[in-house]
C-alpha cells in the first residue's frame, strides 16, 4: 500500500488532487490511502505524532502559515525518504527548495496529461527504492543495507566505511571501485579517491567540499571539481524535469 499525503489551504484543490490520485490509482490498480491536510503546521504535527511517513506528498507552495518549502524542510528532520511533489502557480522557487530535496513540481492548474506522468514516475522510483539493496558481509552475517539509506562510502587503508542516515558506520574490507561497480547507480557519484557520494544527500557544494546533510564535508578532487559540480547541479535539475524549463526562461 502507498501512503499519500495532499497538503493544500484550498479545500477545492486538495478534493481535486485526491480526485486525480484516486482516478490514477484507480485505473493501474494501486492500493493507496490518502490523508489530506489543510496547512503545513498540520502535516507537521502528523509527523510529530506519527511513526508511519508517507511515501508521497503533493505540497502546495502557496499556503497561509507556513509555505511549501518552509514544510519541508522541517518534513526532512523527520523523512528523507519520501517523495515530495511541489503544487504551485509559479517555478520561481525551483532553486530555492532543492535543500528539501523535491522530486518533482506541478504546476496549477493540475490536469490529467502533466499529473498522471509524474505520479506514475514517483510510485515507480518508490517501488524500486524499496528493492535495491547492497549486501555486504558484517561479521558471520549477511547484512542489506539500501541505497537510499546511504549517505557516503569512505575508503582508507583498504578498508571501507559506509555511512548512513540513521548514524551508523558499517565496515567492511573491500575497494571502493569494486563497491562501486556493484552499486552502478546514478545517485552515487565518486568525487575523490576516497569517497562515493549520495547526491541525493548533499545540501551544496562549498570550498571544493561536498556539505553533506549532517553538516559532513566531503572532499572533492580540484583538478575535477568544475565537472564534478556541473554533473552534481545536472543530476538535481533532471530530478524535477526543470531544464528544459530554465533553458526556455533564459533564451
Amino acid at each position: 500500500m502507498l501512503l499519500i499525503a495532499v497538503c493544500d489551504d484550498l479545500p477545492s484543490d486538495r478534493l481535486y488532487t485526491k480526485s486525480l490520485i484516486n482516478d490514477f490509482c484507480n485505473r493501474m490498480n494501486y492500493e493507496i490511502y490518502i490523508i489530506d491536510f489543510e496547512n503545513g503546521e498540520a502535516l507537521e504535527k502528523y509527523y510529530l505524532n506519527q511513526e508511519v511517513f508517507f511515501d508521497i506528498i503533493f505540497l502546495d507552495i502557496y499556503m497561509n502559515g507556513k509555505n511549501g518549502i518552509q514544510t519541508a524542510k522541517q518534513i526532512r528532520k523527520y523523512d528523507l525518504d519520501c517523495k515530495i511533489i511541489f503544487t504551485t502557480t509559479s517555478t520561481k522557487h525551483a532553486l530555492e527548495s532543492f535543500e528539501v530535496f523535491p522530486y518533482n513540481y506541478l504546476t496549477k492548474p493540475l490536469s490529467k496529461s502533466t499529473f498522471f506522468p509524474i505520479f506514475e514516475k514517483a510510485i515507480d522510483a518508490t517501488q524500486k527504492e524499496k528493492q535495491k539493496s547492497l549486501s555486504i558481509k558484517v561479521g558471520s552475517s549477511i547484512q542489506k543495507l539500501f541505497f537510499k539509506d546511504i549517505l557516503f562510502i569512505e575508503s582508507s587503508a583498504r578498508t571501507l566505511s559506509i555511512h548512513t542516515i540513521h548514524a551508523k558506520i558499517y565496515s567492511i574490507v573491500l575497494k571502493l571501485d569494486d563497491i562501486q561497480k556493484q552499486i552502478d547507480d546514478p545517485r552515487f557519484i565518486r568525487c575523490h579517491q576516497s569517497y562515493l557520494v549520495n547526491m541525493d544527500y548533499v545540501s551544496c557544494v562549498e570550498n571544493y567540499s561536498f556539505k553533506m546533510i549532517n553538516d559532513q564535508a566531503i572532499s572533492i578532487v580540484q583538478r575535477n571539481f568544475a565537472g564534478i559540480k556541473k554533473r552534481f547541479y545536472d543530476y538535481l535539475l533532471d530530478k524535477v524535469n526543470m531544464k528544459h524549463s530554465f533553458k526556455k526562461e533564459g533564451e
